[in-house]
């Protein structure tokens, strides 16, 4: 990766793993936000939905297997949701690229305009940043993935 992609990167999985305002201030920051490895997912979904109440902020909550996942219900515009879409089509190209070298990505992490992600196999990593004109850098986009799990079937 490029030093600069590569302390972005850094960045943003520091970012998620320390989550200096906790679980619910990077709801609060980000709109979204998953429960932790290891956390009772109906705990950590009673929590928040317990202080989104008192702070009178409707948020949604649903599992996902052994995590759990708290999003901001509030109303978005027609160019909002254009952007979301727009972003999630630039991701799966990107993840398409990857499959190709045979990696497997696994689920993004994102800062703003920017998200992360690793192969489940090599922990390749992919940086892409959206916006008019994508950048993209990583591992997972220009070397084969060297895992013997990772090799595309005959």
């Amino acid at each position: 990766m490029l030093a600069e992609h590569e302390q972005r990167f850094a960045r943003i999985v520091s970012d998620y793993l320390e989550r200096s305002a906790g679980d619910y201030g990077e709801l609060l920051h980000r709109g979204y936000v998953s429960s932790r490895d290891g956390v009772d997912p109906d705990a950590w979904r009673s929590e928040i939905r317990t202080q989104a109440r008192r702070d009178k902020i409707r948020v949604i909550t649903s599992r996902d297997g052994e995590r759990a996942i708290a999003v901001r219900n509030r109303a978005v515009g027609d160019q909002e949701v254009r952007a979301e879409l727009d972003r999630a089509e630039v991701l799966r190209q990107f993840v398409a690229a990857a499959r190709a070298l045979g990696h497997e990505p696994g689920s993004w992490l994102r800062s703003d305009a920017e998200s992360v992600c690793f192969c489940k196999f090599c922990d390749a990593r992919i940086y892409v940043r959206t916006g008019t004109q994508p950048v993209s850098d990583g591992e997972a986009l220009s070397e084969r993935c060297p895992a013997p799990s990772c090799a595309p079937a005959a």
